[in-house]
């Protein structure tokens, strides 16, 4: 009787074990999908509005007289 509680254990075990793998490797999936997307929405944003461009946007709009210069 101890023998068959050893072997149904063990089967538990092994059937318990695969079944926590798979449910651990779909939940770690979704996470890194999730993951892939935000990392391709900010290098969508980042590279459609670059730094230099607004800068000098902000630049001109601060200071029409285009004879001027600037400092600092």
């Amino acid at each position: 009787m101890i023998y068959m509680f050893k072997v149904n254990m063990l089967v538990a075990a092994l059937a318990f074990g695969l079944a926590g793998i798979f449910i651990l490797a779909l939940f770690v999936w979704t996470e890194v999908k999730k993951c892939a997307h935000a990392v391709r929405a900010m290098q969508r944003i980042g590279s459609s509005a670059s730094r230099e461009r607004f800068a000098i946007s902000r630049m001109s709009s601060r200071n029409p007289n285009t004879n001027s210069f600037r400092t600092a």
